[in-house]
């Protein structure tokens, strides 16, 4: 019984430190980017910085990524988090 208790509590601990380490790992820019165009229309071109790079917004901080989204009407630039890949804050781009 207590081999069983070993086994079940290691393996317990296999599992939950595989779904932590996947939560904690760096999502691929592209893949991000890939989401981020979804939410627009006409785009025209789209980049991304491939260096994330620590962001403090509200007292939060988080690692980002950078890119821009260019359609047909406007550009915009856009800051994504590592790990979600979710949009954090997009800015509209004037140009003179």
């Amino acid at each position: 019984m207590k081999l069983k208790s070993i086994i079940a509590g290691t393996t317990l601990l296999l599992i939950a430190g595989y779904f932590f380490s996947l939560r904690y790992q760096l999502k691929n820019p592209d893949k991000v980017l890939t989401e981020i165009k979804k939410q627009y229309s006409d785009i025209e071109g789209a980049y991304i910085d491939y260096t994330p790079e620590n962001y403090r917004k509200l007292g939060l901080e988080t690692t980002i990524y950078r890119g821009g989204i260019i359609t047909a009407a406007k550009e915009y630039d856009f800051i994504a988090d590592a790990y979600s890949g979710e949009l954090i804050d997009t800015t509209e781009i004037t140009t003179v």
